[in-house]
């Protein structure tokens, strides 16, 4: 109906209302509530229903039903709940309504997916399907709306795919029928949807035609904050940390002038997401402890997920007992959903523990749960956790690529490489060396460097592989450092021992020595035995000691004998001219760092 003809009908039931005609003044408001509500305000449509007397509302079964309504549309979802509840009973057990009946349970439905309450959800929804069902060909925005709430319950029911074919039929059905605001929703839902899917053209498409319905349709202000937060994800999405930072801190800054906790809950978490994802730890987790007070205020069930986020930070910064605690305590209270996803945390602090059976047994079970829901996204980040498993355990190339080869089709035919969901430099960096040494995937490995998000650990990784001087794959490791401009290490070039060569090459990338260093380093390190001959067992032994690792755990990684390990630390000790006479093992460990660092041999 044209907005023309609205502006009658509220002029005609206002006149009812003057008239203290309050039956049909209830019976045509709820004749066009649907489509009222879906285009004016909600301050405006409860200004409509305000002029009803408590006498009539009580008496009156249609303003039971308006009264819900409204309520609904206010947020108000105590009072609305009673009045929707109230009507339903009326008219199912007069079989009156189905209409109404069906918009009732659309209703009561979306107040129990803002509670996260699926099963309520899904036993509204199918009672609406069952109505609409009864009455046939009906009511486009009905119809809608119905597609809509089947949409959204899709996305947390691990039907993704399946759900964006019902947002689109929704937004094109408020389309048809003139709800910019309905439109509007239903587009913001294509578009997370296919966000999970992997369809980023979609995504954006929707994005845009979204924005056209919030320019043109005179929409309230949070629809901007909605649409604010859904183009934060295309952004954090896609790799553009830059842009999604920028939109996510406008976000949280416009949700915190809303008053709703809600949007204040999910604005700052994924802020902290984004920080996290540009390595800045520290500040990530002072913002989820941000979206923990708030949560602790207003939805306690919320903290499982701030849990898991932070649970990824304490394994990117190697903190894996506390990884692990969080993970476990967000598991104890999760649903199935939320367990395939929670446990892909617990199963990465495993993979990077060594536990491979652990790990892959979690793996596979959530790999399965996001392949059949069609979850693009998850099920790369699942792949190639699987991959560095395989690749740790020296699984054939074959078996590797038959497990990674539907995810890197998808990857490959992205405009970035690139995937949000656990990403961890250290065991993506792996992954992407081994894309090297493939022949279809070169390519794809080649961006997942070139395009810096693997950081450090990319670097160490390529480092580590140009020392190696394993033929192509160190050449081609050489050439990525050139363009990267890193310098790759030609003074270890000769060593042969492939655990001391790691450790120089990674204090370098850490930045701990300068690469142009490396030559005095060896050259002063080297024992009264070998006056001519480089020891990188020996510079590997200085460099795991003034980090602090203990004697024992020296020798577990470089293979020698702790007997070895002192005397070289002995040998290193009066090379630098320290003496070990006096103080504390930190405190000559100390000394030695400053007379290192006096002389150029550490950054």
């Amino acid at each position: 109906m044209p907005i023309e003809q609205f502006e009658t009908v509220l002029q005609q039931i206002r006149s009812f209302q003057e008239q203290g005609e309050w039956p049909p003044a209830a019976q045509l408001f709820a004749e066009h509530a649907a489509g009222l509500i879906d285009r004016l305000p909600a301050a405006t449509i409860a200004a409509l229903f305000a002029p009803f007397p408590s006498s009539a509302i009580e008496r009156l079964p249609t303003l039971w039903y308006l009264a819900g309504l409204v309520n609904a549309a206010l947020n108000q979802a105590t009072d609305a709940e009673r009045w929707l509840g109230r009507a339903v009973e009326y008219y199912a057990g007069r079989q009156a309504h189905p209409e109404r009946q069906a918009w009732i349970h659309l209703e009561l439905a979306r107040i129990e997916y803002r509670r996260d309450d699926f099963a309520h959800v899904q036993a509204h929804v199918d009672s609406a399907l069952q109505l609409v069902a009864q009455m046939g060909p009906g009511s486009s925005t009905l119809q809608a709306f119905l597609y809509y709430m089947i949409a959204n319950l899709c996305a947390d029911t691990g039907r993704v795919a399946e759900g964006v074919g019902y947002a689109q039929a929704s937004a094109q059905e408020y389309h048809r029928h003139g709800s910019t605001l309905g439109e509007f929703r239903a587009l913001l839902t294509v578009a997370s949807l296919a966000r999970q899917t992997g369809d980023f053209r979609i995504e954006r498409d929707a994005l845009v035609q979204a924005r056209a319905c919030y320019q043109t349709g005179r929409l309230e202000p949070y629809s901007f904050e909605s649409l604010l937060g859904a183009e934060t994800h295309l952004d954090w999405y896609r790799g553009d940390l830059t842009g999604a930072l920028e939109k996510a801190q406008t976000w949280l800054t416009i949700a915190q002038g809303s008053g709703y906790s809600r949007r204040r809950l999910y604005a700052t978490l994924v802020l902290g997401n984004v920080l996290r994802a540009l390595g800045r730890y520290d500040q990530s987790l002072q913002v989820y402890q941000a979206a923990r007070r708030i949560a602790a205020e207003s939805n306690p069930n919320f903290t499982r997920w701030i849990d898991v986020q932070e649970s990824w930070v304490a394994a990117l910064q190697g903190r894996l007992d506390d990884a692990a605690m969080l993970a476990e305590r967000a598991l104890a209270p999760a649903d199935h959903g939320q367990r395939m996803s929670f446990q892909v945390n617990l199963a990465v602090v495993y993979l990077l523990n060594g536990r491979w059976p652990d790990a892959e047994e979690l793996l596979c079970e959530s790999l399965d749960f996001y392949r059949r829901s069609q979850d693009q996204v998850a099920t790369c980040a699942i792949s190639f956790h699987l991959a560095y498993a395989q690749l740790a355990k020296k699984a054939r190339s074959s078996e590797i690529l038959d497990l990674l080869q539907p995810d890197l089709r998808w990857l490959d035919g992205c405009d970035n490489a690139y995937f949000p969901l656990w990403w961890h430099p250290v065991l993506v960096s792996r992954v992407a060396l081994w894309l090297l040494t493939t022949t279809d995937y070169r390519a794809l490995g080649r961006r997942l460097f070139l395009q810096r998000r693997l950081g450090a650990d990319g670097l160490r990784t390529l480092q580590e592989a140009a020392c190696a001087g394993n033929g192509a794959l160190s050449v081609e490791a050489t050439d990525l450092l050139t363009i990267l401009g890193e310098p790759p290490l030609h003074h270890l070039d000769g060593v042969e021992d492939g655990s001391a060569r790691s450790i120089i090459a990674a204090a370098v990338v850490d930045g701990l020595i300068v690469a142009s260093a490396l030559p005095d380093l060896f050259r002063q390190l080297r024992t009264a035995q070998e006056r001519e001959r480089d020891n990188p067992t020996v510079v590997a032994i200085f460099l795991l000691h003034t980090q602090g690792a203990p004697n024992q755990e020296i020798a577990t990684t470089l293979s020698c004998s702790t007997s070895t390990v002192s005397h070289s630390l002995q040998s290193i000790y009066e090379s630098l001219g320290v003496e070990r006479s006096s103080g504390t093992r930190a405190e000559q460990r100390a000394a030695l760092r400053r007379a290192a660092q006096a002389r150029g041999l550490l950054a």
